[in-house]
Formats: C-alpha cells, sequence, structure tokens
C-alpha cells in the first residue's frame, strides 16, 4: 500500500514551475526552452513557460495528445517510419523541459506488434540523435505528472499517488545529492557487484570502471559542463545512482515476483539463469510468452543483462502487490538488459527490459549499500565518504 507523502507542493503549479526553471534548470537569460508534454500536463507547462520568460528564457510549447500518438504508432505505413525529424530541431534548444506526452501509455500502444515496435527503436537508434545529444551541450529536466488512467491501471489510489508524486518532487535534494554523491564514488571505483532478493535474484557482475550517473534532481554549474548527456540530466522526482557493467560479466540467477510486460500484461514468478551475461532458460508462473514475444525483436543484445540503477527517494514508496516500482523510490534496485551506450557501455540494440528487483542487498566488493530495500549509507558500510559537493 502506498504511503502519501507529506506534499510541500500539492498543485501549486507556480511553485513547482519555479523549482523547475530555477533550481533543477538553472535557466539563464537568453536561453531557448522547450517544454515539451502532453495535453493533460498543460497547466504544469503553461506555469514552467511563464517562469521561463521571468528568468529571461525563451520558451517554446510542444504539446501531443493520445489521439495523436496513437495515429503515429498505429497508423503511419510501414514504409514511412523514419527517424523523428523533430528530434533534430530540439537540438537547437539550451534546454529541455520534458513532461509525459500521453496521458493514458497503455492505450497509445495496444495493437502494435513486437516488430513494428522494434521498427520504431531501430530507426531511432540509425539516426544517431542520442549521440548528438551528447554533443549538443543541451540539459534537460524531465518531470513526472500524476496521471489518473496510470494510477487506475496499476490500481492504485489516485489521490495518495498524486501527493506521493508532488511531494516527492519537493524533497529535500541536498541529502539527496550528498548520498547520491557518496554512492556514485563508491560504485564508480568498485569492481564487483553483488545483488541478491527474497524471491530469488543472486547475481554478481564486473562493474568494470565505467561511468557512474548520479541524479539528485538538481543541474548543478559543474553539471551543465559534463560532457555525456546524462550527467547533464536531472529527473523530478529526483534520486537515482546508475551505470552500466561488462555486458558479458553477469552470472547467477534472476527472479521478479510481480511486474507487467509494456503492453501491461502481468508477469508473475519470473525466474532466469544468467551466463556471461545472457538471460537463459526463462520461466514464469505467468507471462513467460508475453514476454518472450516482446523481447524476440531484439535478439540475444535484447536480453544481455548489462545497466543498473538504485533508487534514493525516501518519499517515493513502492507498492509489489500492484507492481508499482518506481525506481527512485529509496532502496528499489532495478537490473536492465539492452541499450547501454549513452550510458558508457557496447550494447546498441534498440530494445531492453528492466527488471524489478524489490527487497534487494546489494554489496560492493564485499560492502554493503543496499540492505533488504533499505540504503545502507556509505559512512556505515565502512567506506570513507566522499566530499561535499555543493549540489550534486
Amino acid at each position: 500500500m502506498l504511503l502519501s507523502a507529506g506534499s510541500a507542493f500539492g498543485q501549486d503549479y507556480e511553485k513547482i514551475a519555479k523549482q523547475i526553471v530555477n533550481t533543477s534548470a538553472g535557466v539563464k537569460p537568453g536561453e531557448a526552452v522547450i517544454i515539451s508534454g502532453g495535453q493533460h500536463t498543460m497547466p504544469l507547462m503553461e506555469a514552467i513557460a511563464v517562469e521561463v520568460a521571468r528568468a529571461g528564457g525563451q520558451p517554446r510549447m510542444w504539446v501531443q495528445t493520445d489521439k495523436v500518438v496513437r495515429a503515429v504508432n498505429l497508423e503511419t505505413p510501414e514504409e514511412a517510419i523514419q527517424a523523428n525529424k523533430f528530434s533534430n530541431m530540439s537540438l537547437q534548444a539550451d534546454v529541455f523541459i520534458g513532461l509525459p506526452t500521453v496521458e493514458d501509455g497503455r492505450a497509445v500502444v495496444t495493437g502494435i506488434s513486437t516488430a513494428r515496435r522494434a521498427k520504431f527503436g531501430q530507426v531511432a537508434a540509425a539516426s544517431g540523435y542520442q549521440q548528438k545529444l551528447d554533443a549538443s551541450m543541451q540539459r534537460g529536466v524531465y518531470v513526472t505528472y500524476p496521471s489518473k488512467s496510470y494510477a487506475a491501471a496499476q490500481q492504485l489510489d489516485y489521490a495518495g499517488y498524486e501527493q506521493m508524486i508532488w511531494g516527492s518532487i519537493g524533497a529535500d535534494y541536498s541529502a539527496i545529492a550528498v548520498q547520491a554523491e557518496q554512492m556514485k564514488q563508491l560504485l564508480a571505483t568498485g569492481k564487483k557487484m553483488h545483488i541478491t532478493s527474497p524471491e530469488g535474484t543472486d547475481l554478481t557482475v564486473d562493474l568494470g570502471s565505467r561511468p557512474v550517473f548520479a541524479d539528485d534532481g538538481v543541474l548543478s554549474a559543474a553539471d551543465q559542463q559534463e560532457k555525456l548527456i546524462y550527467n547533464r540530466t536531472a529527473n523530478l522526482p529526483g534520486g537515482l545512482v546508475y551505470g552500466t557493467f561488462q555486458e558479458t560479466s553477469a552470472t547467477g540467477r534472476l527472479a521478479v515476483a510481480n511486474d507487467n510486460v509494456s503492453d501491461g500484461k502481468p508477469l508473475k514468478g519470473f525466474k532466469a539463469d544468467l551466463k556471461n551475461g545472457q538471460v537463459e532458460n526463462v520461466q514464469a508462473e505467468v507471462g513467460a510468452d508475453a514476454f518472450k514475444a516482446q523481447m524476440a525483436a531484439y535478439g540475444a543484445p535484447g536480453l544481455q543483462v548489462d545497466k543498473f540503477s538504485i533508487g534514493l527517494n525516501p518519499l517515493m514508496k513502492t507498492d509489489n502487490a500492484k507492481a508499482y516500482h518506481p525506481a527512485t523510490a529509496a532502496g528499489m534496485v532495478y537490473v536492465n538488459t539492452g541499450n547501454n551506450a549513452l550510458y558508457g557501455g557496447q550494447n546498441k540494440t534498440p530494445g531492453g527490459y528492466s527488471f524489478p528487483i524489490i527487497n534487494a542487498t546489494v554489496e560492493i566488493d564485499g560492502k554493503t549499500i543496499v540492505r533488504n530495500g533499505q540504503l545502507v549509507s556509505p559512512t556505515m558500510a565502512s567506506t570513507k565518504s566522499a566530499a561535499k559537493k555543493s549540489r550534486k
């Protein structure tokens, strides 16, 4: 059951907009700012655009509707599926502020074939847009917006869910920033990661000196100068440490009690072996065929375990009984397959899967940083605390 966070914002869109524009994005006079979202997010989009103007920036709003997105997904002729040219237009902006473009995420993809979904992903990957983002020096802030249709699909109480989202956006990011930086330093210098869970996950990976990213909801002046786009990106609610590991290193067992594949079909009692980084011998009490069908278009690279994330936001809560696993919830661990190129990895396949590992225990070279789904501070894990960073 979700626990409601004490909301600092409620639906005070002006106050939320001030945090997004001034604190998280740090909009400066003369900067071009795109605010993208769906028709249902218009109240907050307008408040953000007004705040951008007050900061001296140049706001431009891009709005989508569920009907149009569904038409693109299902009615675009097969031979006309190509990379989105508007993506390149967005590179002209100094700042991109993204809200959800659709309200009912399941409805806009219902009926789309796995092959068609994969083709959209393939043309997007082939366009090189993600690599252009690295070179652009654009920075981005991505904001979760409570959706009644999403809450209904997940069987969440909307009032509690909405309050939690707004409250988590207003979390104490200075405290999250300290913890994020400490954990980032430990992961960046670590060699082995070991993840276990009561459901049966027991896997080991080689970290391999890959980049580690810390999202504390704020883009500091130093963050804004980083070379990789994910170091210039913040999410709200924020609070996440994530990165990649050696693509062929994962060994052991992966188990997930309750999840949903992309079209909302349940996946329960999932179990699989991990060998040389590959997910093998997939079994599930419910949903094995749906999982295999979803992943078939991406081949072996789509089932290569190569990414992880650990949530840090104490106001975000999970509800495993309803398969609600927000990545930023403190102690929430994800293990991911598929494309990891933008994170410093080698896998460029357009598809993949994110496995939620609830009540996980995570060890780095024998030092525990998450125990039974609860964060353990690096100091308590007998490591040296990293020097406190001003914002991240």
